[in-house]
């Protein structure tokens, strides 16, 4: 039987954010960004450094990540040269993660990486992302701090 989650999804984003800046030292991070993108794509968490996007994929419970395979954003060319998930222990069996995304689980305060790829800042990273979604939403983040 797996262990049931007891964190939340928004609890789950938070701790995305704070690990794309403090762990992968991500100087710009977005959380549930609604923005142009290519599919409709509004991640839980991105971030950028070294001229790469991580993107983070927070999941609370079973349903949500099978859901998640049914986006029409999840293709080769969606945000992201890197793709995580990030949920709490036992939400997502090893064997069920998409080709080249990375489980990562919250345990209390650490962030564990449990199955597919890890991140590496100085490899290749698995995807290619799609750089005029993630030009749209960074100018789109400008123009709402030009709103204030």
């Amino acid at each position: 039987m797996r262990p049931l989650s007891k964190m939340g999804h928004a609890e789950l984003v938070t701790r995305a954010e704070r690990w794309l800046r403090n762990t992968f030292h991500c100087r710009i991070v977005f959380a549930e960004m609604k923005a142009y993108t290519a599919f409709g794509e509004i991640p839980d968490a991105i971030g950028w450094v070294n001229n790469r996007s991580i993107l983070v994929e927070c999941k609370s419970n079973r349903p949500d990540f099978l859901a998640d395979s049914q986006k029409r954003c999840r293709g080769e060319k969606s945000l992201g040269s890197w793709r995580f998930y990030l949920t709490g222990p036992g939400i997502v069996m090893p064997g069920e993660l998409p080709g080249g995304w990375g489980l990562y689980e919250v345990h209390g305060k650490k962030v564990i990486h449990k199955a597919g790829v890890k991140y590496q800042n100085a490899a290749q990273p698995p995807f290619e992302s799609n750089k005029k979604s993630e030009i749209a939403m960074l100018l789109s983040a400008f123009r709402v701090g030009e709103e204030k």
